[in-house]
C-alpha cells in the first residue's frame, strides 16, 4: 500500500468484509463477492455526524443501484454499485456490529456499532 492508497476494507473492518462475502455467494453474486478484496476504505461520508454511509470508491464512480442485505425483515447492508456493476462504491450499515473501532479508521461516525 502506498502512501496515498487508502487501506484495504478487509485490513480495517474484516467482520464486515467476511459477513459481506458470504452473504453475497448466498445471494448468488460469486463475482461481486470476489470483488470484496480489491475495495478500499475511503472513510465515511461525513454529511452529518451520524452518517453511516462507508465509501470504498471516489464519489465519482458511484452508480444509482443498490444491493440490500437483510437480516430477517431488516435490511443490514445497502451495498451502492460502482458504475461498472463489478463492484462497490460504498456502503450504507445499518444493523451491523463492525466491533471495535480500526486504529485505520479514527474518524468512525458516532451512529456506527
Amino acid at each position: 500500500m502506498s502512501e496515498t492508497e487508502p487501506p484495504l476494507l478487509a485490513d480495517v473492518y474484516p467482520a464486515l468484509v467476511s459477513f459481506l462475502d458470504a452473504a453475497l455467494v448466498a445471494e448468488g453474486e460469486p463475482a461481486l463477492a470476489q470483488a470484496l478484496v480489491r475495495l478500499r476504505f475511503h472513510g465515511w461520508c461525513g454529511c452529518r455526524m451520524t452518517c453511516t454511509y462507508l465509501r470504498t470508491a471516489p464519489a465519482a464512480q458511484a452508480d444509482n443501484l443498490w444491493i440490500h442485505l437483510d437480516d430477517e425483515e431488516a435490511p443490514r447492508v445497502w451495498l451502492q454499485l460502482a458504475q461498472g456493476h463489478d463492484s462497490f462504491a460504498g456502503m450504507e450499515i445499518c444493523e451491523f456490529d463492525l466491533g471495535p473501532a480500526s486504529a485505520l479508521d479514527p474518524d468512525r461516525p458516532a451512529g456506527v456499532g
